[in-house]
């Protein structure tokens, strides 16, 4: 990327009184925080995301632009005070109930520009899988270290992105795991990133002993994202080239 050294990360200068020394070049930095985006579990179509790829001219419909736009905004304050949001042990509470909208493309670009700017260690994962991955650890020899390492990591990493949060089956067994996280995130001002198909206020519903909602309340601030799907916008676009390709 940066081309100033031989692949190797060190750049051989010699200096005016003809010592040498060797200089780190940039493209380290960049691997280093590639690495990093990489290990937050950062799906691959995402790793190069930037707050500045959510394009909000794509919505069709002028509202949505609008919501796209404030929430764009958001964004971009949160990672710009993101100390002081820290301090405060705040994330964001995406929602729209429209798949596609945008959430969890947002929700990771913040998610990258706090790696790159903040050096902070993150996880990004679906709560599906996040479930998934708990239960499947129960099959292994030592059902008890695997789960409770696994649940350790969603409690303590420094910034969480839970995905998808109220699509999954729920569950004594789930709400009680995930309040168990939420409430070690809350307790130690631990900023979370949540996206979901519906506002805070519905989270009862899904979850009726009500612990979940009222730690999202202090955990996050909500913003709404537009009821438009990018996702089908930008396949039609897709298809719609390939198409040409193929008439060619």
């Amino acid at each position: 990327m940066y081309r100033e050294c031989d692949g190797s990360g060190l750049i051989h200068v010699v200096k005016e009184d003809w010592s040498e020394v060797m200089v780190i070049c940039k493209c380290r930095e960049y691997k280093e925080l590639l690495n990093q985006i990489k290990t937050a579990r950062i799906p691959d179509e995402y790793l190069d995301k930037r707050i500045s790829d959510f394009d909000t001219k794509i919505y069709q419909v002028e509202k949505n632009m609008e919501v796209a736009q404030y929430a764009k905004k958001i964004a971009t304050s949160y990672v710009e005070q993101y100390l002081e949001m820290e301090d405060m042990g705040k994330g964001l509470y995406f929602y729209s109930n429209t798949k596609g909208s945008g959430k969890t493309l947002l929700s990771i670009a913040i998610v990258n520009e706090l790696i790159i700017a903040y050096k902070i260690k993150s996880i990004y994962i679906s709560v599906v899988n996040m479930l998934n991955e708990m239960k499947h650890s129960f099959s292994n020899k030592d059902p008890k270290g695997n789960f409770y390492n696994l649940i350790e990591s969603f409690m303590k990493v420094p910034v969480l992105i839970m995905d998808d949060l109220g699509v999954e089956k729920t569950t004594d067994w789930s709400e009680e795991v995930l309040t168990q996280i939420l409430d070690e995130r809350m307790s130690y001002k631990r900023p979370t990133i949540i996206t979901s198909n519906m506002p805070i206020r519905l989270i009862q519903k899904k979850y009726p002993a009500g612990r979940i909602k009222s730690r999202i309340e202090k955990m996050t601030f909500p913003v709404i994202m537009p009821e438009e799907s990018v996702r089908e916008i930008i396949s039609k676009k897709e298809n719609e080239k390939i198409a040409k390709m193929f008439s060619k």
